[in-house]
């Protein structure tokens, strides 16, 4: 009988909800949203910054590289030579291993297929110590010179080409004209990088000798119980040692040990913190939004808990049935938020798809448990609360003023809930517009060239290919782009401008050295070929271009250009056209390192769009020179045109050849843009949210007030008060309590600054015409919300309200 009566309580209650749709459909779809949002972009910051590294004991994983506190760009890649050093003389590591990227096209299938790859030391998989879900990782034999050729391929490439087959260990892949076994499968979370295969860098005795060949990327496993620190200074020990021992190469250089998951995620984390701030803010406007209708759902309900308490019913039978409707609500309210974050955790996925460990995004249900708890904890105690006061009142007075006025208490409790969701939207607000103006600062950022009609595409060609052949093929393929109907110029590059993959030396000025006056120069560095410049819309200030490729020589290349920067930094007013730049740090022959200074070349941002331009020089490359550029071809008309002209004329150079990664030029640069695009996205998403629940609050807030002073407006309008009078004295009220919240906002806003600031291009964090934006835009929106009960209050009939007939 007891549950039977137990569970009619809880179906009144329902159907108490049901009678009031408006008010609990408003509550849960607040609290799916906040519940939803916080849980999904929580996971993304658990994923990303909380959980541990998919590898066995990851706390001991860290990478490794080299450094030399005198140049300007104090960390460098590491050399083979000393990579094997390392290895041998350190004191604390395990071991450390090291890769570099290099793109394949394998030729095992149908067709020609461009595959991600990069190329690992001996002992890399050892290092992380994963295993393989299929098959084993390389033996030593096969990471040695000259080895047999083996392949380690990716859980993706596996599911994609094979469909999880087991008998795909064993297979070949055919890459550069030679086999390569299958030997295991890595699995998903081994890497959340694009990578489809691995294979061993079989690193030859020329570059073991090559100490200044730098070009791996490396990561060690530390012994149990050492620290950063200590793995740090025993690498100190033993660089000092090599340096002693070969003064000229490694003189100067020590090591750099960082935290494995810092050097991945480091960069992300004061974004995603910021998002989850924004989305933590939004999920308070949500409870103050919730306590708002729920103060004034009680306020509306004052004489039914009165009439309640007058036949008999105590008041925690009355506050039972009351928390039994708000527990109802935050049930549904939270399972509405898995839905939401479910839905929301699918979207983040492919908006942050270049983060780190993207791949294994999943609900987190830790965050799912915060988040629902947090919000439905606070609409339980939102609801307890006025619960308390409106059944701690004297029911017979309510009894007998029912329709001429409220509870004082109740009002200055929606004007403080109401006043701090303003106050944080505005907050939201400015960090969206501030968002959105430095993303179009970005966007409109001069980057000193005009590539609106420049296609860019890749030839697949590895670094161990005959470079003779791969130059005449480059060779041919420039002919025919530039032969092709409205092409009017094309070339290659190793990189393209704003793409952070930027190599820098040290050089020198031969003639400035001889007097005297000239050291070393850091700067940064591009290879190009011909027409390279021309065909990306960058100038060419003074001097000529590169020469053609078939004029120079094989790791020859003896020309190069500077960019406006370096001229005016290093060249003392002098035309530096005609003069020579010495390479000092270079891993090319001896006779490469002086090259001639045959152009000055516009400034381009080369380091990306934020960055402005630095000293840069242009290395004019020999065929075969970098096997696997990015070609750059520039029509007159639209260059999607050029696409079916492109495939058609590397089929015809060699049908051996895939080709991939054809784009416009300006689709490259959108893309370094991603990471502000969407920071602005979704903060904006967010702000729009929380003004939309101000607006809410808002016009609960006047409608409770007119509710309230039902009878009072009713005398006044009998006295011969204007109705416009009295809408203008509502929204008079509604304004002092935005300019309230907006001033509280702006102070947040303030405080808020130095966090922004790193966060922000070309606009500073309390910029005036943002600031009054957002507050202008709410301000906007609030008067539109309170207009619409204020309103309803001059149209109410004087002697129907004195009646309380309302």
């Amino acid at each position: 009988m007891a549950r039977l009566t137990h569970m009619k309580q809880w179906t009144l209650a329902f159907r108490a909800l049901t009678r009031r749709k408006g008010f609990a459909t408003a509550v849960v779809a607040i609290l799916g949203l906040g519940i939803g949002a916080n849980t999904a972009v929580f996971s993304v910051v658990d994923a990303v910054l909380l959980r541990p590294q998919p590898y066995p004991d990851a706390g001991r994983l860290v990478t490794v590289m080299e450094a030399n506190p005198s140049q300007s760009e104090r960390v460098s890649l590491l050399a083979p030579a000393r990579l094997e050093d390392w290895n041998r003389m350190n004191r604390t590591f395990e071991g450390i291993a090291a890769s570099y990227t290099e793109n394949f096209t394998d030729l095992s299938g149908s067709e020609p297929e461009r595959l991600a790859g990069r190329r690992v030391s001996p002992g890399y998989f050892r290092v992380f110590g994963t295993r393989p879900v299929l098959g084993r990782i390389f033996t030593p034999e096969e990471e040695r010179d000259g080895g047999p050729n083996a392949a380690m391929i990716s859980y993706g490439l596996w599911s994609r080409r094979y469909h999880r087959a087991a008998d795909a260990v064993g297979k070949r892949l055919i890459i550069g004209g030679k086999g390569f076994t299958i030997v295991g499968v890595m699995p998903a979370e081994f890497t959340s990088a694009e990578v489809d295969a691995w294979l061993p860098a079989q690193v030859n005795a020329f570059l073991m000798r090559l100490r200044d060949a730098r070009f791996y990327a490396g990561v060690g496993r530390m012994k149990p119980g050492v620290t950063v620190a200590q793995a740090q200074a025993d690498l100190a020990r033993v660089q000092q040692r090599l340096g002693e021992q070969f003064p000229a190469t490694d003189k100067g250089w020590s090591a750099e040990v960082r935290d494995l998951k810092e050097a991945r995620v480091g960069q992300y984390r004061r974004t995603l913190l910021f998002v989850f701030g924004a989305v933590l803010l939004l999920l308070l406007i949500a409870v103050a939004n919730i306590a708002g209708l729920m103060l004034t759902q009680l306020q509306q309900r004052e004489r039914e808990m009165a009439i309640r308490s007058s036949i008999g019913a105590r008041r925690g039978q009355i506050l039972a049935a009351v928390m039994r409707e708000i527990a109802l609500l935050a049930g549904i309210g939270a399972a509405v938020g898995c839905g939401v974050a479910a839905w929301l955790l699918q979207a983040l996925g492919r908006m942050f798809a270049t983060l780190p460990t993207a791949g294994r995004l999943q609900m987190g249900w830790t965050a799912l448990a915060f988040a629902a708890l947090a919000g439905t904890g606070a609409a339980m105690l939102c609801g307890l609360l006025p619960a308390l006061a409106a059944t701690r009142a004297n029911l017979a007075a309510i009894l007998a003023q029912a329709g001429r006025g409220g509870s004082g208490h109740t009002h200055q409790w929606q004007r403080g809930l109401v006043a701090g969701q303003v106050a944080l939207t505005v907050l939201l607000l400015a960090s969206a517009g501030l968002m959105l103006r430095s993303y179009y600062n970005l966007a409109h950022v001069d980057l000193g060239f005009d590539a609106s009609h420049t296609m860019t595409f890749h030839m697949g060609a590895a670094w161990d290919e005959d470079r003779a052949r791969v130059g005449q093929l480059q060779e041919a393929l420039l002919d025919q782009l530039r032969a092709s109907p409205g092409v009017q110029a094309a070339g290659f590059a190793n990189f393209l401008p704003a793409s952070g993959a930027t190599l820098r030396y040290q050089v020198q000025l031969v003639e400035t050295a001889a007097a005297g006056d000239g050291g070393r120069i850091t700067a940064g560095e591009r290879s190009i070929s011909r027409g390279y410049l021309a065909a990306m819309g960058a100038p060419i200030l003074a001097g000529a271009d590169c020469p053609e490729l078939r004029q120079l020589a094989l790791w020859k290349a003896g020309k190069v250009l500077v960019n406006r920067r370096f001229a005016e930094m290093f060249g003392g007013g002098r035309n530096l056209v005609g003069q020579h730049l010495r390479m000092l740090d270079q891993g090319y022959a001896p006779d490469a390192r002086a090259a001639e200074i045959v152009g000055i070349a516009g400034d381009v941002r080369e380091d990306a769009a934020n960055v402005a331009p630095g000293p840069f020089f242009y290395v004019c490359l020999a065929p075969g020179g970098w096997p696997d550029p990015e070609y750059v071809a520039r029509t007159a008309g639209s260059p999607a045109a050029l696409e079916q002209a492109i495939r058609g004329i590397v089929r015809r150079v060699d049908p051996s050849r895939a080709v991939f990664g054809v784009k416009r030029v300006n689709e490259v640069l959108e893309g370094s843009l991603e990471e502000p695009r969407w920071k602005s996205r979704v903060v904006t998403v967010f702000a729009a949210a929380a003004m939309l629940l101000a607006a809410v609050g808002l016009y609960g807030l006047v409608a409770l007030m007119v509710t309230a002073r039902t009878r009072e407006i009713g005398v006044r309008m009998t006295l011969g008060a204007q109705p416009g009078r009295i809408v203008g004295g509502l929204l008079a009220g509604v304004g002092r309590l935005v300019g309230i919240g907006a001033g509280v906002g702006l102070g947040l806003t303030w405080m808020a600054g130095r966090a922004m600031r790193s966060l922000l291009y070309g606009v500073s964090p309390m910029d005036v015409l943002t600031l009054m934006g957002a507050v202008g835009c709410l301000a906007a929106v609030a008067a539109v919300a309170a207009w619409v009960p204020a309103r309803r209050a001059a149209r109410i009939d004087p002697l129907a309200a004195m009646r309380g007939e309302f």
